[in-house]
């Protein structure tokens, strides 16, 4: 009967609208608890799609309950949850390769790029062919661009044929598109030096295509080294709004990050480029004044408020920004 009552009063509070302190707790208990009923109402908690549903992926991955697999993978259609998902799905390992699979045909360019990069993390040899025709034949030059870099983690020489014919694709016609391709190249790159290439011509004991992989890969060692974000190197000018708004939602999940490592006490998990403070802020400003120049107050309004929920950090790192 306390169980029960128990998980009534989670619920409850669960049904609690914004960030409440509430509804962060319930997430934690549930976790807790992790039996049937409480990863029920954590899966349920996902379709508010807000920072509670993401703290809600995170316990699910630390429960590793099948039931929660293709929830998880649903939300990687869902912009405000989709990266806390993809992290929770690395979590049941070879169980979730069979529904990411699924997901590369027929999801939206961002889950297909997210389902892609989790193949990579999970190393599956069964995602190989797979990846294969995403290179040959996804639209989305992020997609594949994912994909060349899970190929080089999953170290497959079947991979070797599609990596070189990517490397001999043509230059584009529109500055945005020759931007992107050139991030295709790169990462194509790194993969045949990860995989080795049987197909180059020998050159004082290393590849032609390795020597290029080596110098790339030495010069994405110093900027990470310099914790410039890697989307933000260059002009912005050539960035789409959409992916200015993933880099800012890349920055949500860090701030949440850092809020979930405090009540853990624990170490945050960040990447280089949101470490500190001046960092994450820095970023923001950046992304903030390409907006503003953009469409002024009111593009930066309706960012903040339809694509980050009015989040209070990047609302105060925007707020001096046209005045």
């Amino acid at each position: 009967m306390f169980k029960k009552l128990k998980l009534w009063q989670l619920s409850s509070s669960l049904k609690s609208k914004g960030n409440s302190p509430e509804a962060y707790s319930a997430i934690l208990e549930l976790g807790q608890l992790g039996d049937e009923k409480a990863v029920a109402l954590l899966i349920e908690t996902l379709g508010r799609k807000d920072g509670v549903a993401r703290s809600a992926a995170r316990e699910l991955g630390k429960l590793r309950n099948e039931a929660a697999i293709a929830p998880l993978v649903a939300m990687l259609d869902s912009p405000d949850v989709n990266q806390a998902a993809a992290e929770a799905l690395l979590a049941f390992g070879p169980k979730a390769v069979g529904p990411l699979l699924e997901i590369i045909k027929s999801g939206s360019p961002a889950a297909r790029q997210l389902a892609v990069s989790a193949l990579g993390e999970l190393r599956d040899k069964r995602a190989v062919e797979p990846l294969i025709d995403v290179m040959q034949t996804d639209d989305a030059y992020a997609v594949r661009t994912a994909a060349a870099t899970a190929l080089g983690q999953i170290k497959d020489a079947r991979a070797v044929w599609v990596l070189v014919a990517t490397l001999q694709m043509r230059d584009e016609t529109t500055p945005d598109r020759q931007a992107s391709l050139e991030q295709l190249r790169t990462a194509t790159q790194l993969a045949l030096r990860k995989i080795g290439d049987p197909l180059a011509a020998k050159t004082a004991g290393h590849t032609v295509i390795d020597a290029a992989a080596a110098a790339v890969a030495e010069v994405e060692r110093k900027l990470v080294e310099s914790g410039v974000h890697p989307r933000l190197i260059g002009d912005l000018k050539l960035l789409a709004n959409e992916e200015m708004l993933e880099v800012l939602k890349e920055l949500v999940n860090a701030s949440e990050e850092i809020a979930w490592a405090k009540l853990e006490s624990r170490e945050p998990m960040l990447a280089a480029h949101f470490k500190t403070y001046e960092q994450r802020a820095g970023v923001a400003e950046q992304i903030g004044r390409e907006l503003h120049r953009r469409g002024g107050t009111a593009l930066l309004k309706q960012v903040l408020e339809q694509q980050l929920s009015g989040h209070t950090a990047i609302a105060n790192w925007w707020a001096g920004i046209g005045t």
